[in-house]
């Protein structure tokens, strides 16, 4: 039998290998967008309410998610959850209307949008609470290695397929990883059982999720409610806004910048882009280090997560805020990529948040309710961005207001995440005091 080296480095491969598709699915319509208008005889304002479709659909199913994959355990909810928006990422390439596409963008977005939650469900799951830094970071690195990927594979696919075929195949791939997924991984419970099987036992004991406990304790729904009780909670919610707006931000409008602002070519551009997102990637894997260090060095697992979530939002604002003068290329090059490499560290922190600041059957739930906060913000952050460049003729303000919005994230962060939420069955009514929840034992 494999060891749990072996099962923990296989479970990392398989979500860092779902994350990457995650975004090449959603990416693909972007990389389609003119050749698809010009198929389907789509206008300009229809392709936009395709492109945001997504997002929307994405953030509102974030909230009933969370509550599934906490019920339902990680390996059916992420294997589910694959199939499904890999089924239609494949019908995209067959649809010939606005309102079939429509249908499937939704699809997507409702999806997708258990990817995430699950994602840090499940290494919570494998991982103890003191070693789940690395991990998590390499996992979240797939957030710009796909868009990284996504401009040069997917202009290849369809250049060579046809945009149909682009998403025919992105979508069987995610269905042919669904079915590996569904097959052949284990969950943690799963292990220890077959280890008790033959009488062995692994060193370390990690959280073991039993999908019965939440309703052993009470209402599934009351545990889910009672979240919203804690100032942590609104600390990761009001927190992850200025994350997500400035990660959409770059995902939607960083093409647009460099042909606008600084005459590229579409080719020029696909690579400047995915060259900006490597350093996004460096982010993510420097998140997880950073945190694993400082903890060694005797930092709080719950404040090294902390300082560094806030230090990669102040790093990208810092870095952003002089795009509104810089108008050398290479300069603006050299500070979105600095900038990315900031908020992507960022991004992978928040989600250690989650894992650090509540008991393991609620992390799906807690992540979901991050992220429906995020992405509340990031479908916003491309309508301001286009009225602020349609009205003002440039980036600038979109900058700035992008850096604001990232510094008042900090201090969410820094005001409300003050400590572990208790478990449903100790909350109180009072549990919005700090010194109720810092007694519950747990490391802050």
């Amino acid at each position: 039998m494999k060891s749990l080296k072996t099962y923990q480095t296989i479970t990392v491969v398989f979500l860092m290998l779902f994350g990457i598709v995650n975004y090449l699915d959603r990416s693909a319509l972007s990389i389609a967008n003119t050749t698809i208008q010009q198929d389907l005889q789509i206008s300009p304002s229809q392709m936009g309410i395709l492109l945001s479709a997504f997002s929307l659909a994405y953030a509102f199913a974030q909230l009933p998610m969370g509550m599934i994959i906490d019920k339902l355990g990680s390996k059916i909810a992420l294997g589910g959850a694959l199939l499904v928006w890999s089924v239609a990422q494949t019908a995209s390439g067959f649809i010939n209307g606005f309102s079939s596409f429509f249908a499937l963008r939704v699809l997507l977005g409702i999806g997708e949008a258990p990817m995430f939650p699950s994602a840090a469900k499940t290494l919570n799951e494998w991982f103890e609470e003191h070693e789940r830094g690395t991990p998590t970071g390499i996992v979240w690195s797939a957030t710009c290695i796909g868009p990284c990927l996504a401009p040069p594979l997917l202009t290849l696919f369809m250049v060579n397929f046809s945009w149909r075929g682009m998403f025919i195949i992105t979508g069987v791939l995610g269905v042919v990883l669904a079915l590996c997924w569904l097959m052949f991984y284990k969950s943690r419970a799963q292990y220890l059982k077959a280890l008790a099987a033959r009488g062995e036992r692994p060193p370390g004991q990690a959280p073991v999720v039993d999908a019965g406990a939440v309703q052993r304790q009470g209402s599934f729904f009351a545990g889910w409610l009672d979240l919203f009780k804690h100032r942590s909670t609104w600390g990761t919610f009001l927190g992850f806004m200025g994350v997500i707006y400035m990660l959409w931000l770059h995902l939607t409008w960083l093409p647009g910048y460099f042909q606008r602002e600084h005459g590229l070519d579409p080719y020029s551009t696909a690579w400047v882009v995915s060259f900006a997102y490597v350093f996004g990637a460096v982010g993510t894997v420097a998140a997880g280090r950073i945190c694993d260090r400082l903890v060694k060095r005797g930092v709080g697992v719950l404040n090294s997560r902390k300082y560094t979530v806030i230090g990669g939002l102040v790093f990208a604002a810092v870095f952003t805020l002089p795009l509104t003068f810089v108008t050398s290329l290479g300069a603006c090059i050299a500070l979105l990529c600095l900038a990315l490499l900031g908020i992507n560290l960022s991004s992978a922190t928040a989600w250690m948040v989650v894992n650090t600041v509540v008991d393991t059957k609620r992390v799906a739930s807690l992540g979901s309710i991050q992220n429906f906060g995020g992405y509340i913000a990031g479908s916003v952050a491309p309508i301001v961005t286009g009225f602020s460049v349609q009205y003002s003729g440039t980036f600038a303000t979109a900058f700035a207001v992008s850096a604001i919005v990232a510094l008042l994230s900090a201090v969410a962060y820094l005001v409300l995440l003050k400590a572990p939420i208790p478990t449903h069955t100790q909350a109180s009514d009072n549990s919005w005091q700090p010194q109720r929840d810092e007694v519950q034992g747990r490391h802050v």
